[in-house]
């Protein structure tokens, strides 16, 4: 793509980024929900040193950007793994569960730190309810 920026021409060659689909997760609102990952991991720009009104700075880090962003690809890989198996809806279930209740646990030690009775016992009826 030809490009223009206060009369200096250029030329633009936008990055294309190819995805796979995996295996469905779920239901939306009728609509089936897979997890898409890329086929390969884009390459940063490569390093370069440059001057704007006599400031000199650095872009990119070359090989130091690749590896902290396929550092970064393999915590979130840890951070977002769902379970493949049969069992995937009752651990998301369990999971769910563990949330809500440490959440009402939260609500409830902060009612009891201002001292809002009705409060109290509305959560604790609602701690019934979830066990």
């Amino acid at each position: 793509m030809k490009l223009s920026y206060r009369g200096a021409s250029y030329d633009y060659n936008q990055p294309t980024l190819e995805i796979t689909e995996g295996e469905i997760l779920g239901k939306y609102r009728g609509s089936t929900w897979r997890c898409h990952t890329l086929k390969e991991v884009p390459t940063p720009q490569p390093a370069a040193n440059l001057t704007y009104r006599g400031a000199h700075y650095v872009t990119g880090n070359g090989a130091q950007a690749n590896l902290n962003y396929q550092k970064q690809a393999k915590k979130m890989e840890e951070i977002v793994k769902i379970p493949s198996t049969l069992s995937a809806p009752r651990e998301i279930a369990r999971i769910h569960q563990a949330n809500l209740q440490r959440n009402l646990e939260r609500r409830l030690q902060a009612a009891r730190l201002r001292g809002d009775q009705t409060l109290v016992q509305l959560l604790e009826a609602e701690s019934n309810q979830l066990v």
